[in-house]
């Protein structure tokens, strides 16, 4: 806008010159007098917006604190000897284990309505997609391919024989359905009611958390029952269990799982990983000690969401930087011209996240399901992966909808290419805003005959590191021709966490600088003008300085 407005003027002077002015001498002279008054106004007013510019004002904040809820005294008055999750607590809390049992959480899916040529809808979630990290859970959404199990290393490089047998996973039933291992079913028969594992949440997490952390320190363990099926049980005393319930979720209760989502540090959710435990310098929220349930309300065990690339869609307020901050957040002078001129078409996180894993943990931005490499420290076999710190986001317009490959439809690639999730919008788009990405790829099976991605048993890989037997065993359980395709899958995955203090947001000078190109203007469909438009006026300013300080020094020499 700024720029449009300067345009403006130049070209006016310019209109006046030669409505007014009889040679062109004197059009030029209009011409450069007019310039040369814009720019010294320009540099008048920035420079005193940088110096007087007020301080951005400190929220105070309320953290949410966990309160335990000692339960010890009703466990022994009801006889309860062992935890086994919500068959244990549906006794006193039926109308909780109802909600999370409809929650997105447990179901792992829900219908949405932001997907491009959905129409009336589409129920989506983790128990029907496919995804760049592990293929899929489920083949449409009732039968197992990756759910649960028991992977160990099966074989070694040479030299590592001893780490044979080392227990790997039990499949994504570690975070997903957030169960006691039944498939999580859509009707509440009492095994299903009975199949929520409540103290996920609501233990406190220096004595239980599920997730990954839970089956390597041994506090949940994977067996099968007397009819052959895999489960969970929990191996905590009740006693110590039941004196740590707490009545609402610690950050590392959520952290447990969503840090490690994809399989690593911020994988499948870019800026959140095991940083958060430890927020200084990392996170400004968690630093100043507010919780993920601080901006992630929940209303009857319900998460809302909006971003791009999740599949939650449950009914409520997502959290928005504006519920604390404001529609016009920024002070000062400098604020103001942000204020008027970023706010409404560019999103917070934009500038105030300027890096993706710009902590310890890198972050997973490629991986290749065609190779397998041996990790020594974690004794198993993983896809090539591609891991990178300090990640400059990707970015794009983003108007609440999104174009979506929907497995196992059938998908043409273009250029060996299927884009998984891509953001919609534009700049004329009233309801865009230009955000930041994660731009994640993945080379996965691809079936010719089927025209979909074929999944792969990937406990397999982990395993014994062959990709190809991984494969075609997914291709059976899912009745896939597989014919040794390879195709690359491609997100945009929304940046929403990591935010940095307001003095390590971005500047002007990131984006619009004579030689930064931060921002992919025409993408976004400026074109070129806002490179040339700003190099030009950083060209005319520097030229303006060093004629004045050319001119200055003649006069002390004479």
């Amino acid at each position: 806008m700024p720029m449009l407005i300067l345009s403006g003027l130049i070209i006016f002077s310019l209109f006046l010159g030669r409505v007014y002015m009889k040679s062109v001498k004197e059009i030029l002279v209009a011409y450069k007098i007019t310039v040369t008054i814009i720019i010294a106004i320009l540099i008048v007013v920035g420079g005193l917006a940088w110096l007087f510019s007020a301080p951005e004002q400190e929220l105070e904040v309320s953290p949410s604190r966990p309160r335990v809820v000692d339960h010890t005294g009703l466990w022994r008055e009801a006889n309860i000897t062992r935890y086994e999750g919500s068959k244990t607590c549906i006794q006193c809390h039926r109308d909780e284990v109802y909600e999370f049992f409809h929650s997105y959480h447990y179901q792992m899916a829900n219908m949405v309505y932001d997907v491009a040529g959905a129409g009336d809808g589409v129920l989506v979630g983790g128990k029907y997609v496919y995804n760049d990290f592990c293929g899929s859970i489920f083949w449409r959404g009732n039968k197992s391919i990756n759910y649960i199990g028991k992977a160990v290393l099966k074989r070694a490089p040479e030299g590592y024989e001893d780490k044979l047998g080392a227990l790997i996973a039990t499949g994504c039933s570690m975070c997903h359905g957030v169960s006691m291992g039944l498939i999580p079913g859509p009707e509440p028969a009492e095994e299903q009611l009975g199949n929520i594992d409540c103290l996920a949440c609501h233990a406190d997490p220096r004595v239980y958390v599920s997730g990954p952390k839970a089956i390597k320190k041994g506090w949940k363990e994977v067996y099968k029952d007397e009819d052959g099926v895999w489960r969970y049980r929990v191996n905590i005393s009740a006693d110590v269990l039941a004196a740590s319930i707490i009545d609402k979720p610690a950050s590392e209760n959520c952290l447990a799982c969503h840090a490690y989502s994809g399989g690593g540090p911020h994988f499948k959710r870019p800026n959140i990983s095991p940083d958060m435990y430890r927020p200084e310098g990392f996170d400004i929220h968690l630093e100043k000690g507010l919780s993920c349930i601080d901006c992630h309300k929940s209303i009857d065990h319900a998460f809302p969401t909006e971003a791009a690339d999740t599949w939650s869609r449950e009914e409520g307020h997502a959290p928005s930087c504006t519920d604390c901050h404001g529609e016009r957040p920024h002070e000062g002078l400098k604020g103001a011209v942000i204020n008027r001129f970023h706010v409404e078409k560019i999103a917070c996180q934009t500038c105030h996240i300027p890096y993706i894993a710009h902590g310890e943990y890198p972050t997973d931005v490629h991986r290749n399901w065609k190779e397998a490499e041996f990790l020594p420290d974690k004794a198993k076999w993983e896809p090539k992966l591609d891991l990178k710190n300090d990640v400059t986001p990707v970015y794009a317009w983003y108007n609440g909808t999104r174009e979506v490959y929907l497995w196992p439809q059938p998908a043409e690639p273009e250029n060996g290419t299927i884009y998984y999730i891509k953001p919609l919008g534009s700049r004329d788009d009233p309801n865009s805003k230009i955000y930041p990405f994660k731009l994640h790829a993945a080379i996965v099976p691809y079936s010719s005959a089927n025209k979909t991605l074929v999944p792969a048993k990937v406990g397999i890989v982990f395993a014994t590191g062959n990709v190809t037997k991984a494969v075609q065993v997914g291709a059976e359980i899912s009745g896939m021709k597989w014919d040794g395709q390879w195709v690359k899958l491609v997100r945009y995955m929304q940046v929403n966490h990591g935010v940095r203090p307001a003095s390590e947001a971005l500047e002007c000078l990131d984006c619009h600088g004579p030689t930064i190109r931060r921002m992919p203007w025409p993408e976004l469909g400026y074109g070129r003008y806002p490179e040339i438009a700003f190099t030009s006026i950083s060209i005319a300013a520097a030229a303006l300085v060093v004629i004045a300080a050319y001119k200055l020094l003649r006069r002390r020499k004479a």
